[in-house]
């Protein structure tokens, strides 16, 4: 196990580009990743139904951990890479609800990001830090996306009250929106 030097700049760890965002949901195949959290299948179910009442001609599939902690099994994050490279156009992701919350969450992003899939992680705006320090950790610059879920909400009613159409465009523009100066510059570094 290594220490992390608290002096070594951020710029020295190896920087990886996100994927092309696309232009748009219409005729895309949509693959979410649930981290093995109570509330990430019932969010990620209210988003399926709002993006198919957008879209005629979008698709779905699914890759769920049993639980959390099978993201610390390299075998796993493998195996949602290789989902990843098999299907979806675009990843969703979800729910990221405290440190290690947040961190397999990041992990299962980043292995959909490793497989050239543009992907966003949806979490509870109170699990920003635990996103981006994760990220950074990993030398990502991956896109989040906070909802108004409470992290551990697994109440349908209440979940399709919060995820509003506003909510749902917020998420596509993490998909779409292309990629900034700084992600333009990390994808042109590597």
């Amino acid at each position: 196990m290594g220490l992390l030097d608290p002096q070594r700049s951020a710029e020295s760890k190896e920087r990886h580009p996100i994927s092309a965002r696309v232009d748009t949901l219409e005729e895309k195949h949509v693959g979410f990743y649930d981290n093995g959290k109570p509330a990430a299948e019932p969010v990620l179910e209210v988003i399926k139904q709002r993006l198919d009442e957008r879209y005629d001609d979008i698709t779905f599939s699914h890759f769920a951990l049993d639980y959390l902690n099978q993201s610390k099994d390299p075998e796993k994050m493998k195996a949602v890479e290789e989902w990843a490279s098999n299907g979806p156009d675009v990843c969703i992701g979800a729910m990221g609800d405290c440190g290690s919350c947040t961190k397999f969450l990041v992990w299962g992003i980043e292995a959909a990001e490793r497989a050239g899939v543009p992907s966003v992680g949806i979490l509870d705006e109170a699990f920003v830090n635990d996103w981006k320090s994760n990220a950074i950790e990993r030398g990502w610059p991956l896109r989040y996306q906070t909802v108004p879920v409470r992290s551990e909400v697994t109440n349908v009613e209440r979940i399709e009250g919060d995820l509003t159409p506003d909510v749902i465009d917020d998420i596509e523009g993490e998909l779409t929106r292309p990629r900034n100066d700084k992600e333009q510059d990390v994808a042109a570094k590597s």
